[in-house]
């Protein structure tokens, strides 16, 4: 068989012309995705597994484990933890009634499913437990750039740890994981929210501030300042930011004990080499947290500034207990957006996809019904997959070519190996099976040898192993 003929043919696209035509009529159809949702592969799949890897081998050098809670809870679990004023409950959640009459909610956030699970499952009485997490959440908010209806955190949690020193992993955890990811101008803003009487104090103080200034302050902090007047605080609103410089100062109502803890914290990432700013102003959105809260930033033209925040957490020691579990269980964690880390990786951060190595039957007859192979040709197209598998076993990627019913569909299988960035291919004809050898092409050097099926088990599964070592 004259293997030359078979020699690099050009690449097969689609015209304009059709593309633009299935463009349009996706667009208005149903095959759209839900607002707010959207499809991911290829690329962006591949940056999405890449922080989850990173993110999973962080996490386990720190002890944590993996934890997985449904993506439907009882609507309950939320209303009861997130604070029935906040935003997220009263108009940001995915909830209905299903066919039995329970009230479902899909998850926005993973620690109050987390926190159920604890309780459910008595886990609290093997105390400290430590989880990452990573998966879908949902909010049904406005779109914005890095932020979906449906989006993916990786996060963790940290269950019965009380020290300071506690608040002071998750944080370096936090810090290792985002340096893995390779990303730059990291900055680092964190803030206490001091113990529930020292809060309330601050609230009230806050809350007097405040109500001398309603006239100018915008609907939404209007609509806090009688519910939660700490999310004021965190208003982008142009006057409520004016009105906010000559506000109250929660530092100066801390209780003691909430500011050696905080002197702490400071202190020891100082002798870390983590660089922070304290940033009064800064508070989380649900009710539950208290003491320290922090947020990592990234200021990068691809998010803007108003979606800088990458990662986001702090301690909430009294949320076990109100969701009907024991009394005095400490916790902290945090969690980081991916669509957002997503669009801060760039394409040299991504390590390249494995190179495969196609597999190409090469039939004798020029036609043939690919429902019907003749008997020469089964035998051919099953000599090839055995080949393939014992490839796949030795850990080298395999694209199997299928027979598709001409012999001129080689130069088209060619073309896919090309197009996928393929290493090599192993063309095996009727000669070749009887021989018990292959024909190796290089597609780089377009270089060609025959060799032993054991011989191309031997080369092809060294450079497999050569580059996973490496």
């Amino acid at each position: 068989m004259n293997m030359v003929a078979l020699a690099t043919v050009a690449r097969i696209a689609p015209t304009r012309g059709i593309c633009r035509r299935f463009s349009s009529k996706a667009r208005n159809g149903p095959t759209n995705a839900v607002k707010g949702m959207k499809d991911r592969f290829g690329d962006e799949s591949q940056r999405f597994q890449l922080i989850t890897e990173k993110g999973v081998r962080v996490a386990s050098l720190y002890g944590y484990e993996q934890i997985s809670t449904p993506i439907l809870e009882n609507s309950r679990v939320f209303e009861r933890t997130l604070g029935e004023d906040s935003d997220v409950v009263g108009k940001e959640l995915y909830s209905f009634v299903d066919k039995g009459g329970d009230r479902l909610t899909m998850r926005p956030e993973g620690t109050a499913g987390i926190t159920r699970a604890l309780i459910g499952q008595h886990l609290y009485h093997d105390l400290p437990q430590k989880y990452y997490y990573f998966g879908p959440m949902f909010r049904h908010e406005r779109q914005q750039k890095g932020r979906l209806r449906q989006f993916e955190q990786f996060g963790i949690e940290l269950f019965g740890q009380n020290h300071a020193s506690s608040d002071v992993e998750v944080i370096e955890l936090a810090s290792l994981f985002l340096s893995s990811l390779g990303l730059k101008n990291v900055t680092l803003e964190i803030n206490s929210l001091g113990n529930n009487a020292s809060r309330q104090i601050y609230k009230e103080a806050l809350r007097h501030y405040l109500a001398k200034h309603e006239d100018g302050l915008s609907k939404d902090s209007l609509n806090r300042l009688s519910t939660n007047p700490l999310r004021i605080l965190d208003s982008k609103a142009p006057q409520d930011i004016e009105i906010l410089e000559n506000c109250p100062v929660l530092s100066d109502y801390l209780s003691v004990p909430s500011q050696q803890r905080f002197s702490f914290i400071t202190e020891t990432l100082a002798q870390l080499n983590i660089p922070f700013t304290v940033n009064p102003r800064l508070v989380r959105g649900l009710d539950y947290y208290q003491d320290t809260v922090f947020e990592f930033k990234v200021a990068s033209s691809e998010l803007g500034p108003q979606q800088g925040t990458v990662l986001a957490g702090g301690r909430y020691d009294g949320l076990v207990e109100k969701m009907g579990g024991i009394a005095g269980v400490p916790s902290i964690g945090w969690a980081a957006g991916m669509e957002r880390l997503s669009l801060l990786l760039n394409d040299q951060d991504v390590p390249p996809k494995t190179r495969p190595v196609v597999v190409i039957p090469i039939p004798e007859q020029n036609h043939f019904s690919a429902d019907t192979l003749p008997p020469s040709t089964m035998a051919l197209h099953s000599h090839a997959f055995v080949i393939s598998s014992a490839l796949r076993k030795q850990g080298v990627k395999v694209e199997f070519m299928h027979l598709t019913g001409t012999k001129a569909q080689t130069q088209k299988q060619f073309a896919r190996a090309d197009k996928m960035n393929a290493s090599h291919a192993v063309l095996i004809g009727s000669e070749e099976m009887n021989s018990g050898v292959v024909t190796l092409k290089c597609l780089d050097s377009r270089t060609e040898k025959h060799c032993s099926v054991d011989q191309l088990l031997e080369e092809l599964g060294a450079k497999s192993t050569k580059k996973v070592i490496e």
